[in-house]
């Protein structure tokens, strides 16, 4: 009588620390899904709030007809000094960002161009303490993209898929 009462306890457990494992992915913070049109000379930016403590985790696929890069910047030092450069001066230092989690969109079979967190799209740890600046760039910023566009008369329309989720622990 003892084993059963153990062993549906047992079994009771595992089930719920795994339903807390594969459901609860953590706290949405951000979502975007939508096109977003980007200036030439610019960057779409979109600030995430801080997602370190307990852990944190971002996904993304970003696509376009065009080249574009994505930078993702884990301060605001960083993302004055990108700032200063796309309104036409030069900042004593060009932060590239977390190039983990920063792209340059490179071209598809079908001739698009697209970029993405790891894995096709997959959730990505997010390891510095923010906040942070996710970033769609249609500029010549030099510091770490490859997108540099000879010329930049039209603005960029980006189709952007963007997930940021806080971890949560306990049920």
């Amino acid at each position: 009588m003892e084993r059963r009462k153990f062993l549906q306890r047992a079994v009771t457990g595992a089930a719920v620390g795994t339903v807390g494992c594969l459901g609860s992915g953590g706290e949405v913070v951000v979502t975007v899904s939508r096109d977003v049109s980007v200036e030439p000379g610019t960057g779409w930016i979109r600030e995430i709030p801080d997602v370190s403590d307990p852990g944190g985790s971002i996904s993304y696929i970003s696509r376009s007809k065009a080249p574009f890069d994505v930078y993702f910047f884990t301060s605001r030092k960083q993302m004055r000094r990108y700032d200063v450069y796309t309104s036409g001066e030069v900042p004593e230092k060009l932060p590239s960002g977390d190039q983990d989690i920063g792209r340059t969109a490179t071209e598809t079979a079908s001739g698009d161009f697209k970029a993405s967190s790891k894995n096709d799209g997959g959730r990505q740890s997010i390891d510095e303490s923010g906040p942070y600046y996710f970033v769609l760039d249609h500029s010549d910023y030099p510091a770490a993209g490859g997108a540099r566009p000879s010329e930049m008369p039209d603005r960029r329309s980006i189709y952007l898929d963007l997930t940021v989720t806080k971890q949560r622990f306990g049920l």
